[in-house]
């Protein structure tokens, strides 16, 4: 009668080493896990993106100043955003770097009146000429 007590044992003890495995894993996995990576909070990546779109546009339809403002602008939200510490600590100076980098690639030219073309430059200056 023996045998049958080893052998019921035996499922027993497997069990027993299953579980013991398994908690053993949970544990130790919780402690090698890798933090999660930083995310950007909603909020402020939705004010930044809707900035970001704004300039897109106002450099699509030919107007310069306005993406630069715009630019400047999504550069200062993007500074009081970092030192009020909605921006973890990772995206900081990747972010500062490339809004500063757009702010410095935009040139404010304003666009000359269409209609009219430079035709009328110095003409001023030649009537007073007759006059002399």
């Amino acid at each position: 009668m023996q045998r049958s007590k080893t052998r019921t044992r035996r499922p027993e003890l497997g069990a027993a080493l299953a579980a013991a495995l398994f908690i053993a894993g949970c544990g130790s996995s919780s402690q090698h896990r890798v933090a999660p990576q930083p995310k950007l909070p909603a909020p402020v990546a939705a004010a930044l993106a809707s900035r970001s779109d704004e300039i897109v546009q106002a450099l699509a339809v030919g107007d310069s100043c306005q993406a630069l403002s715009l630019a400047q602008q999504l550069q200062h939200e993007t500074v009081s955003a970092i030192n009020a510490g909605r921006v973890p600590g990772a995206f900081q100076e990747q972010l500062a770097s490339t809004v500063g980098d757009l702010v410095s690639r935009i040139q404010c030219a304003p666009a000359q009146n269409k209609h009219d073309n430079g035709k009328h430059k110095g003409e001023y200056k030649n009537k007073n000429e007759g006059n002399d």
